[in-house]
């Protein structure tokens, strides 16, 4: 450092300057240290999973018929997803509930345009669903009362607490009665 003699003092403001500055530094160098953060949580994180597969084998489609079925099925499944929203909204407000035939029942009908669009609605979903188990009847070989019951309890399982679901009577086969699914124990 060089003095400059034309100011009195100056190299000690230097040396000042210079020291508040590396008492800066090293404060804010000391203050930015790691810290600990616990991510253990007091119990294990629990995951349900309920999951469905399906899995078709589908042959050529040579045929006219074939490509015709395939585009049905495939509008089908469109229709339904397109629809999926308006389903669990009924459902959500208990109207409709799911039946042992594997497809929707209207439990209350509302009055007025919302009825008429609630009616219109479910025969919608139950023609795509009807469509859909008669494929898969088809397609496995089996008997439509096998799917429709695998279709009953597919969404059974699926259907969230307090949803109507239609439930076999324990003590008298063949009978059944209407149920809000209870709370998962």
């Amino acid at each position: 450092m060089t003095r400059n003699p034309d100011r009195p003092g100056s190299g000690r403001l230097v040396r000042a300057g210079l020291a508040l500055l590396a008492l800066a530094v090293g404060g804010y160098l000391a203050s930015c240290r790691p810290f600990d953060v616990n991510v253990a949580t007091p119990e294990p994180v629990q995951v349900d999973v309920t999951m469905d597969v399906h899995v078709y084998q589908h042959g050529s489609a040579d045929s006219e018929e074939k490509k015709e079925e395939m585009a049905g099925y495939k509008k089908t499944m469109q229709n339904r997803r397109n629809r999926m929203g308006e389903i669990q909204e009924l459902k959500n407000n208990r109207l409709v509930g799911e039946s042992r035939l594997g497809t929707l029942e209207i439990r209350s009908v509302p009055a007025g345009d919302y009825g008429n669009y609630v009616r219109e609605t479910v025969a919608a979903e139950n023609r795509d669903r009807e469509f859909l188990m008669q494929h898969e009847a088809r397609e496995k070989d089996v008997p439509l009362a096998d799917v429709r019951a695998e279709q009953w309890r597919h969404w059974q399982r699926k259907s969230f607490p307090g949803e109507w679901i239609e439930v076999a009577e324990d003590d008298a086969p063949g009978a059944f009665r209407w149920i809000q699914k209870p709370e998962a124990e």
